[in-house]
């Protein structure tokens, strides 16, 4: 869902680097500091996710793990929102992916927005699995969609395309309820294993590491070559003009 300079005003995009710039700054101060090598662990893990965009069946179209409902479950909301920040900076000045100007909205579609619904779905301490698989599907589900919707917003009001808006809305919103609904399955899937008693935050923290390398120098080399569910998006609505 990285959406591109070329798809925004700079009247857009600087109103959204304002927004995110303004809450990032509000978040830092209450990072909880004793979660800081999870965050670090759990950071990387969601950076080298991102690299590995799969196939969704029957569509030609790939998608990956966004992670913000993911990192606030186990970190927080504040700290979670500034890996997010971090994450998607790295991303933007040294893989081009998702411009500059556009940074401010794609760190409040994939960060601010999925940090609160993850905030709002798991501010209670004890839960069984099942509500962790459930409060997981619903939270990724709400983020991934409103965050697609938070596009469409988003190249709407800078008005530098000529899609139509309901062609790109029908194309968009299905897609990613489709790469949704495969990130709660697997952010429900890390959470419950999380959760095992097996687990101490230190084996937590070296196990994220651990994923983010070898996805990082193994795995990101099998990703789809599929477009993406943005990309996807705006090939479709294009070709319904």
């Amino acid at each position: 869902m990285h959406m591109e300079s070329l798809l925004v005003s700079t009247t857009v995009g600087a109103s959204l680097w304002g927004v995110s710039g303004a809450t990032l700054g509000l978040a830092a101060p209450r990072i909880d500091k004793a979660k800081i090598p999870l965050t670090l662990g759990a950071g990387a893990f969601v950076f080298g996710a991102q690299m590995m965009n799969c196939a969704i069946p029957a569509t030609g179209a790939s998608g990956h793990l966004v992670g913000a409902v993911l990192l606030t479950a186990l970190v927080g909301p504040c700290a979670a929102f500034a890996a997010m920040a971090a994450i998607l900076a790295v991303q933007c000045l040294g893989f081009n992916d998702g411009g500059f100007l556009a940074y401010g909205a794609n760190l409040f579609n994939m960060g601010l927005i999925g940090c609160l619904c993850g905030a709002l779905a798991f501010r209670g301490k004890a839960r069984t699995p099942l509500m962790t698989m459930t409060l997981a599907l619903a939270a990724s589900l709400a983020a991934v969609v409103l965050g697609a919707l938070a596009v469409c917003a988003e190249v709407w009001l800078s008005g530098v395309s000529t899609l139509r808006m309901g062609d790109f809305l029908a194309a968009m919103v299905p897609i990613h309820l489709a790469i949704g609904l495969g990130e709660g399955l697997l952010t429900g899937i890390i959470l419950v294993a999380a959760q095992a008693k097996a687990f101490s935050w230190k084996t937590l923290t070296a196990t994220f590491a651990l994923c983010a390398v070898l996805i990082v120098f193994g795995l990101s080399h099998t990703a789809s070559a599929k477009p993406d569910g943005l990309e996807w998006s705006l090939a479709r609505a294009e070709l319904r003009q």
